[in-house]
């Protein structure tokens, strides 16, 4: 199989590849592919639908060989790949490609450390920014000064840094803030991130639900739809009694999820419907939470002998007071 490699920009034919093995099928491609770049300038391979390796920034080629070897096995005798080129900046010079990507590869964490510490990172460095935020992230307070004014508006900077620290979206720019895979990575990480999501975000119920699956209190942030959407309200009153709250005046009447929050919060019975306050079961399960819950019950339960003995019995008192 030929594999022909164009330049997007240009159109012209970059190289092409004979591929007989499928045996660690990305070195001859890079192989090919680099010394047909000029200094400091780095590459891509995509597809007409998608890039399938970023040479500088990721870490394993199994995505590429996966898509190459499919290709092979289809019996094509000849396919087309592109190439996007970018300019990179290293500070020092007549140092390869192949030469940047082993330091970046083997930076250490003191290494990083005094970089991030300097204050002086822009988007021109990228890669190292990206390559630091990879490799230490976890183990560092990166967040802030990485995200300054220019690199807060970098796509791929602002998803590493929110897949590492989802708060670290307050810090992006608004534009972002409405990227959905940007938002949905922030909540993965840290549901307190909606807060930070576009308006239009708090609306998405596949990102509301992450967050509120890890923060239930975050339903505060929801759309009105979301705060009346059940599968929604009831993942965040199983982590967060208290989000009973948020939840629309219909779904403070329903059982299933006045239940589950006050099994878990019991003073937010106070936000039940009348009718639910009045209900034994979720009344007794809310004084098993807590015995401070009982004044929001009814009149009536209040003065039910099995609600007084079961909440005497559980405190291991003779007389409760209200």
């Amino acid at each position: 199989m030929k594999l022909f490699i164009y330049n997007t920009l240009s159109g012209e034919n970059c190289c092409c590849i004979e591929i007989n093995d499928l045996s660690n099928i990305s070195k001859p491609i890079f192989n090919a592919i680099i010394p047909t770049l000029k200094p400091n300038t780095t590459f891509s391979i995509a597809d007409k639908k998608k890039i399938l390796h970023n040479y500088l920034k990721d870490t394993n080629t199994i995505k590429l060989e996966n898509y190459i070897t499919n290709i092979y096995n289809s019996s094509q005798k000849d396919y087309i790949l592109y190439i996007i080129k970018e300019s990179y900046y290293d500070d020092i010079n007549n140092r390869s490609l192949i030469d940047y990507k082993h330091w970046l590869e083997n930076l250490s964490y003191w290494e990083s450390l005094v970089i991030v510490r300097s204050g002086e990172l822009s988007i021109r460095e990228k890669y190292l920014i990206l390559s630091i935020i990879s490799k230490y992230g976890d183990h560092m307070q990166i967040f802030n000064n990485v995200l300054n004014n220019d690199l807060r508006k970098d796509r791929d900077i602002v998803l590493a840094v929110v897949k590492r620290n989802g708060e670290s979206l307050d810090y992006a720019c608004e534009e972002l803030k409405g990227d959905r895979e940007i938002v949905l990575a922030a909540v993965k990480q840290k549901g307190h991130a909606l807060r930070w999501a576009s308006h239009e975000l708090m609306g998405d119920k596949e990102i509301v639900l992450n967050a509120v699956s890890t923060c239930g209190y975050v339903l505060c942030f929801a759309s009105d739809e979301l705060k009346g959407d059940k599968e929604t309200v009831l993942a965040a009153v199983k982590q967060y009694g208290g989000a009973l709250f948020y939840a629309c005046k219909e779904l403070k009447r329903d059982r299933e999820i006045v239940l589950n929050a006050v099994k878990l919060n019991g003073e937010s019975l106070e936000y039940a419907s009348t009718e639910l306050k009045g209900d034994k079961e979720i009344v007794l399960a809310a004084i098993n939470q807590n015995l401070k819950s009982l004044r929001f019950a009814s009149e009536d339960l209040k003065k039910d002998k099995e609600i007084i003995y079961a909440a005497s019995l559980l405190h291991n008192i003779n007389n409760i007071y209200y």
